[in-house]
């Protein structure tokens, strides 16, 4: 008998999703390729100051379904995404646990055929419920990477897999091979152990390092603190300002990257960050946020050539109106 390769009968479905470049944000996508096994599928990974960009790319994709996930879009963003929503002929399905404003979630609703909005589990979390929902079951080894995912994602920590995959994802030298392995829902193991050694050492360097060009803050008793890093450090601040917070005190935790990201971190309660990075056009968690300072080309240069965060004053600016917004009094310390 001589095999013949034939077409599929049925056209396969094109499926697209964007989703956040965290381990959590990756498992989201990990989950809905398992359940899209079938179709035509791409990922498309992407930071939250990028996340237009790859929107637009999504959605020049022609998909018949596109997912959103681990991503949630900030108000100024909503005019461009109408724009860009006119006329779709796909299915948009939003998931996402950061904290939305009421009109945030309003437009997404009227902008998305389904969306998938809860703040108690993380989005891969999500992702994992919806195609349950679906009637699909995700093998045991997805399932642990899901858990794993939201374990550091929502600072539960009851794992310590968790945080080291997580912080391995950070180092950039095996970050490709790393991701390669969670699609092929491979956990951990001595690939994963070596890329988390090699940047445990790393990190602390970079942490030195920036607390020599360290801009503190102080705002009716509030201290901030603002640390210049470039942008292939971006993944490593959740555990650069862990391993501040046992260093020093801080309410605010701020990192900037050489492209004017800004990544925020709490040290304590008294803020909520997520208002803090809405009022530089980001948004997060009330413990974690980020933001973008828009920076110009020689901001971009003096902070790359200099190490030296720039537009600190709008950070500051941000901090004022937030305090007095929430009624934050002035404090001795």
């Amino acid at each position: 008998m001589i095999l013949k390769h034939r077409k599929r009968p049925v056209k396969r479905e094109k499926v697209v999703v964007v989703h956040h470049n965290d381990f959590d944000g990756i498992m989201g996508a990990v989950a809905l390729y398992r359940y899209h096994s079938s179709s035509e599928f791409k990922a498309i990974g992407s930071s939250r100051r990028n996340f237009l960009k790859n929107f637009k790319k999504a959605v020049k994709e022609k998909p018949n379904v596109l997912y959103v996930v681990d991503i949630g879009p900030n108000e100024s963003e909503i005019p461009m995404l109408r724009d860009l929503l006119t006329g779709k002929n796909f299915k948009l399905i939003w998931m996402d646990h950061h904290k939305w404003t009421d009109e945030v979630l309003k437009s997404v609703n009227e902008l998305a055929d389904e969306v998938v909005y809860d703040r108690s589990t993380c989005g891969a979390g999500l992702a994992a419920r919806y195609v349950e929902s679906k009637g699909y079951s995700l093998c045991n080894c997805c399932k642990e990477l899901v858990d794993l995912s939201c374990d550091i994602d929502l600072w539960i920590r009851s794992d310590p897999r968790s945080e080291k995959m997580s912080l391995a994802l950070g180092n950039l030298r095996w970050r490709g091979f790393l991701v390669d392995k969670l699609w092929k829902c491979i956990g951990w193991d001595r690939d994963w152990e070596d890329a988390y050694r090699e940047v445990l050492e790393y990190m602390n360097k970079v942490l030195d390092r920036g607390l020599n060009k360290k801009v503190e803050l102080q705002v009716n008793g509030i201290k901030a603190i603002v640390i210049p890093i470039t942008r292939k450090e971006i993944a490593l601040v959740s555990f650069l300002a862990e391993e501040l917070r046992k260093r020093a005190h801080y309410d605010v935790i701020v990192f900037v990257s050489d492209v004017g990201s800004v990544h925020m971190r709490r040290g304590s309660e008294t803020i909520d960050l997520s208002e803090l990075a809405r009022k530089l056009g980001g948004g997060g968690h009330p413990a974690a946020a980020g933001a973008s300072l828009n920076y110009t080309f020689i901001d971009k240069l003096i902070h790359k050539l200099f190490l030296k965060p720039r537009r600190i004053e709008e950070i500051e600016k941000a901090l004022k109106e937030v305090l007095k917004e929430s009624n934050v009094t002035e404090r001795t310390v």
